[in-house]
């Protein structure tokens, strides 16, 4: 049964009450008075929950976002929409049209693939014209434009940017800022330097190279040059000093076998006239002791070698006064090398062979041709007319009335060289490279000597400062440009320079079959400034790039206004522009030039007249301050000029010689030779006058005139294609063109000896060298490095070889004509 109910119904009203009607509230009776009260509330904002605030602030949100969104749709998408319908019909019915034109054509596969190609053709060819003319990679830049594979002409403006006068400067003082004969420990740490800067400015390949030489070092007890009576003695070290770097000594001296006692003569320079002058007049210099003056024409070795010769039994070199910064200096000493750079540089003990190999054969001291057999110690110009005075004005008249003096009683000099030597004693190169992107097996070299027998200022330490910051500015280059050269660049630092050139000998000796193949420009870095006088040697194939390269570099001249390198050139030489080939002095180009015919140049500003203080302990960096440029601005202009021409040789894409100012320069060089024999022959005052031919001299130069046309055709003809093709190279014509600068290197080859030549084992250039008197310093009399073999024999009076040597030297002229010619 249900509890069911109905509820009643009385008391409620019969329609819903209005809402303003405040009665219906009420469940009382209608009518009834008694409306209850609504009674208030007090809200506690505590209790108001956060969630439905931020509920309601997150139904705004997604509201007024999507209000944005319904916008951007009615007022941008839409109206594009209806305005790109259009062209989507348009794409539709080219798309229609284009298949069916396919169709027509043949198969669809096959054509589409042949549209592909030739679109990609288009754009390459579209590439390269609307490159950036302003770069430097002729890759993007259009730079093949000009024939080149990058803009060498924006690297080498860039070039002076890159030099830091203040940087330059630091390194000068810092290398000269200790003693660093070759093998002594400031050598090693200097060396330790150099290889540190490589590394630092990016130099990837460096090579410590380390050989065994020998090196003497002077030593003060038991060494002295005095009258017999002992009533003058010479001071044998330069200042107050008496460390190692100030003592006097010969490099490649031997040391006396206990005191030597003996008459001295006065002998001039020393030369072999000088030595014929006092013969003449009766004056035996067997068993004597010669003073001799540094300098003349001949080098000093030489001088050594005629004396040992004729019985000598020492000689003491006379330094000559030298005027620098601002003082007469009468108390220097200079130590120059005596081992005989003109029978072999290098390592006085392996003539013409390596010494890199510690388990080479060395010769004993009296059996090397090389080695001077006796002793030798410079004295300072002011105690060396002390021991003039004492000659009386007898013998043989000299100049600035000066006398030989005579084997009297009067004249007798005691003498003893006490030295430490070492046979094989380490020394240092080092060698970095950047490597090059096309042809890296064929390179440059750039070359500093390090050693000096003092502190070597103004000449091996500016030299290696000039070579550091070579390196700096290549490798910058690099860094900015994403640039590496074509062919490779090397730094090389020499040491035993001042040991008859033994670190780039042995270097050279070590690796000759390499350089041979891959060498093709040797710079001499060295002697950037001792002087205001613009000297430029260099070979002739690179006489015009060097002229072109000048052009472009500037320096302030005595009235502050600028000049050009090749107008101060003119300038001082006469209004000319003819560059020497003379290698003369005893520099690292010697085996460059002379045993492997690398094509080499050596510029700087040297002094005209007047001796500079190399070799002394006068070349501090102070005294470099008060008498050379302390602003370094002629060191730039140097650094920025050899920079130039290295970054030509290692950048154009045919190597830049000139064959056509070779040939021009040969036929100047074959008339010298003739002035030359006719000058010998003429003072010989012979009864018999030789007669000598040069007509196979003369067609061998036309064969290499023949063979020059070609090649610099060769240069123009490719030049000009790589213009009109819009800097596209076929991969043949780069063939053609690598082989050509192979056969540029093989060119230099040919004049090479084989076997080496008799006596002068360092010495195996035909075309290129110096004859053995040849002078060892600037001397234009003649074109003495050319045609060294032939001016050797007719210096001994062996004509009949001399002419054997002319026809040998007309036969290699046709065989290097073939080798250029073969395209």
């Amino acid at each position: 049964m249900s509890n069911y109910a109905p509820v009643s119904t009385e008391g409620l009203p019969s329609l819903p009450p209005a809402y303003q009607d405040q009665h219906a509230f009420s469940r009382g009776a209608p009518g009834s008075s008694n409306t209850p009260t609504l009674e208030e509330f007090e809200i506690d904002e505590d209790e108001v929950y956060e969630p439905a605030k931020r509920g309601l602030l997150l139904l705004r949100l997604q509201f007024l976002s999507q209000r944005i969104i319904y916008t951007f749709k009615d007022r941008v998408v839409a109206p594009l929409i209806h305005l790109l319908t259009p062209l989507r019909e348009a794409c539709n019915f080219f798309s229609t049209r284009y298949e069916q034109g396919i169709l027509k054509l043949g198969n669809p596969l096959v054509v589409k693939r042949l549209l592909y190609v030739g679109t990609i053709i288009a754009v390459m060819y579209a590439i390269p014209l609307s490159g950036n003319s302003e770069g430097v990679n002729g890759a993007s830049g259009g730079a093949f434009s000009s024939g080149k594979f990058y803009d060498v002409e924006k690297l080498g403006d860039t070039l002076k940017l890159l030099i830091d006068a203040k940087t330059l400067k630091e390194n000068t003082q810092y290398l000269s800022s200790m003693p660093h004969m070759a093998g002594s420990t400031g050598d090693l740490a200097l060396a330790r330097y150099v290889e540190s800067y490589f590394s630092f400015n990016g130099i990837d390949v460096i090579d410590f190279h380390e050989l065994d030489t020998f090196v003497n070092y002077p030593k003060s007890d038991n060494t002295y040059v005095k009258l017999a009576d002992d009533s003058f003695s010479a001071t044998l070290h330069e200042s107050s000093g008496k460390q190692m770097q100030h003592l006097a000594f010969n490099p490649n001296s031997p040391a006396s076998d206990g005191e030597i006692y003996a008459h001295y003569i006065y002998a001039g320079e020393g030369t072999a006239a000088d030595l014929e002058k006092l013969s003449k007049e009766g004056i035996d210099i067997k068993d004597s002791v010669l003073l001799i003056k540094y300098g003349g024409d001949i080098p000093e070795a030489n001088k050594v070698a005629t004396a040992q010769s004729k019985g000598v039994k020492a000689i003491v070199f006379i330094t000559p006064a030298v005027d620098w910064a601002g003082s007469l200096h009468e108390d220097v000493i200079q130590k120059v090398n005596v081992g005989l750079t003109r029978y072999s540089p290098g390592d006085v003990l392996t003539p013409g062979w390596s010494s890199h190999d510690g388990h080479t054969a060395r010769l004993a001291w009296l059996q090397s041709t090389v080695t001077a057999k006796i002793p030798c110690i410079p004295i300072s110009y002011r105690d060396g007319l002390m021991f003039i005075q004492k000659l009386n004005k007898k013998g043989v008249q000299f100049e600035e009335n000066i006398w030989s003096g005579s084997k009297s009683a009067d004249n007798m000099m005691k003498i003893r060289v006490n030295q430490e030597e070492r046979s094989t004693h380490l020394i240092w190169n080092v060698i970095g490279s950047i490597s090059g992107r096309e042809q890296t097996d064929r390179g440059i070299i750039f070359g500093a000597p390090r050693d000096s027998v003092g502190y070597g200022a103004s000449t091996s330490a500016s030299s290696t400062a000039v070579l550091l910051e070579l390196v700096k500015i290549f490798t910058s280059l690099q860094r900015r440009f994403d640039w590496t050269p074509a062919r490779s660049i090397y730094f090389v630092s020499f040491d035993a320079s001042e040991y008859n050139l033994a670190g780039s000998s042995e270097w050279v000796e070590s690796k000759k079959r390499q350089l041979q193949e891959e060498g093709y420009a040797y710079i001499e870095v060295s002697d950037i400034q001792v002087g205001d006088f613009l000297s430029v040697t260099a070979n002739p194939l690179l006489h015009e790039l060097v002229k072109a390269e000048m052009r472009k570099v500037e320096i302030s001249d005595k009235t502050n206004s600028q000049i050009s390198l090749y107008d101060l050139f003119k300038k001082q030489h006469g209004d000319s522009d003819q560059i020497s080939n003379n290698f003369l002095e005893s520099k690292d180009y010697i085996p460059f030039v002379n045993y492997l015919n690398i094509p080499s140049l050596d510029i700087g500003f040297r002094r005209q007249e007047g001796d500079i203080p190399k070799r002394s302990c006068i070349d501090s960096f102070s005294n470099f301050e008060k008498e050379l440029d302390s602003l370094m601005l002629h060191h730039i202009a140097i650094l920025e000029l050899l920079a130039r021409i290295g970054l030509r040789l290692a950048e154009e894409p045919l190597i830049p010689y000139n064959f056509n100012s070779l040939t021009e320069s040969l036929k100047r060089y074959k008339e010298d030779l003739e002035r030359f024999v006719a000058d010998v022959i003429k003072k010989a005052g012979s009864d018999v006058t030789p007669q000598m031919h040069y007509d196979s001299l003369r067609r061998g130069l036309d064969h290499l005139s023949d063979g020059a046309g070609m090649i610099e055709g060769f240069r123009k003809d490719w030049a000009e294609f790589i213009r009109s093709s819009s800097s596209l190279e076929p991969v043949m014509l780069a063939a053609a063109r690598r082989a050509t600068n192979d056969n540029m290197i093989s060119f230099n080859n040919v004049f090479l000896a084989q076997g080496g030549i008799p006596d002068r084992a360092g010495y195996i250039n035909f075309l290129f060298g110096l004859p053995y008197d040849a002078p060892d310093h600037k001397d234009e009399t003649y074109e003495w490095n050319t045609f060294p073999m032939i001016r050797d024999y007719v210096m001994k009076g062996e004509f009949g070889k001399a002419q054997f040597e002319i026809t040998r030297i007309s036969e290699l002229l046709d065989a290097a004509s073939k080798t250029i010619m073969t395209l």
